[in-house]
């Protein structure tokens, strides 16, 4: 039995989530050590939710699940449109709405028309069942759910508990929330390698370091003629159609999207000790960008809109990676020589009718099949260049 709550004491579940829990940032970490700290507690709980809607492209909230016995999972919700329907008949939608708390027991037969979730619960053989809601300073709600395996029930005291430690929870929770959405955030709009220097601290400008890498950079063929065809929502579709191939392509095999470029994309894949080995990534990439949008241009044919033209370059070379621009505005990419050397051989995708272009830098490290197509003059590059195209 725990002793109940007095005004001059604090409960020790409270005091640790206001002094030692503030140093666990990660989430999943903290939710295990919460949990053991409410058993060590006498507080017979077997399981616990958190849930916490957060700022994601395409992510509605992220949600941790303790259970006794078998520890701490991460779930994460994508925003589709039955989220909503689903929230709207669960108590978990309850205290996002502010309301509760809500209490379920599990012991009594199963009514018509409640919670869905009440159903596994009981199959899972908890008796009692509790969520509340945790108020977040900008005015939002998180929710926080309890349950046990205990005959009866949770008792009193540790329900006037639970009531008693939800500002200290939310505390943990904003915490944790804030340095996800930032991480999200940055991994959105930076990279997640980049967004991860960023958020360590690398964010003066003009730091950096040259680092081997393959440079990738991708154009879309004809953007001005589109541009002034094409509704403004046609042609937001067509970018998405085009950007997303390309990136997930990327993203699969461990390269970084550093930025959009208008209608171009600019990617890396560093080097690290098999140049070969990470060649041949971004050539799979390649493939598997070119395999996507050959399915989309198909797709795009049947419904009479227009086909995406591009063109992609790959090279081999070493680059500033780091930090250019103002005091107070930063862009954390690539630049140099190399990056330069790209986009020419990528300019020249269109003269030679091709939809990839490799350079010798990239062929000689990586190993690769590939055909010469000639060599070039390049504006602003001192030597002739020889280019390739990849034997199928």
């Amino acid at each position: 039995m725990l002793d109940l709550i007095a005004r001059d004491e604090t409960h020790p579940v409270i005091r640790w989530l206001m002094t030692d829990a503030r140093k666990r940032a990660d989430s999943s970490e903290f939710l295990d050590a919460f949990a053991h700290e409410l058993r060590a507690s006498g507080v017979d709980v077997a399981r616990i939710t958190t849930g916490v809607p957060i700022l994601h492209p395409q992510i509605f909230s992220f949600s941790g699940l303790w259970e006794l016995g078998q520890g701490t999972t991460e779930r994460l919700f994508r925003t589709e449109p039955g989220v909503a329907a689903i929230l709207s008949n669960s108590p978990i939608g309850i205290a996002y709405e502010g309301g509760g708390p809500v209490r379920c027991d599990l012991t009594a037969p199963a009514r018509e028309g409640e919670f869905p979730i009440l159903e596994d619960l009981r199959r899972d053989g908890y008796t009692d069942y509790i969520v509340h809601s945790v108020p977040f300073a900008d005015g939002s709600h998180k929710a926080l759910s309890l349950a046990t395996r205990r005959p009866g029930g949770f008792e009193a005291d540790e329900l006037k508990l639970f009531e008693a430690m939800i500002a200290a929870v939310a505390f943990n929770l904003e915490v944790q929330a804030l340095r996800r959405t930032a991480r999200t955030l940055l991994d959105t709009y930076v990279g997640q390698q980049s967004g991860g220097r960023v958020l360590e601290g690398q964010i003066q400008r003009g730091t950096g370091e040259t680092i081997r890498a393959v440079i990738w950079l991708c154009d879309l063929r004809g953007f001005t003629n589109l541009s002034e065809a094409l509704s403004r929502d046609a042609l937001i579709d067509l970018l998405n159609c085009y950007f997303g191939p390309m990136c997930d392509a990327v993203a699969s095999q461990g390269g970084e999207i550093l930025k959009f470029i208008g209608d171009a994309m600019l990617a890396i894949f560093p080097i690290g000790d098999d140049a070969a080995k990470t060649c041949k990534a971004a050539l799979i990439a390649a493939a598997r960008a070119q395999g996507s949008l050959m399915e989309e241009n198909e797709r795009r044919g049947n419904t009479g809109r227009p086909r995406i033209e591009y063109g992609l370059a790959l090279h081999l070379g070493d680059v500033m990676y780091g930090n250019i621009g103002s005091d107070t505005r930063l862009d954390f990419t690539v630049i140099g020589p190399a990056v330069n050397l790209t986009a020419r051989i990528e300019s020249m995708c269109r003269q030679l009718g091709r939809q990839l272009l490799l350079s010798a830098d990239f062929v000689r490290a990586g190993g690769v099949a590939a055909q010469s197509v000639g060599t070039f003059s390049l504006k602003g590059v001192g030597a002739d260049q020889e280019i390739f195209a990849p034997i199928d």
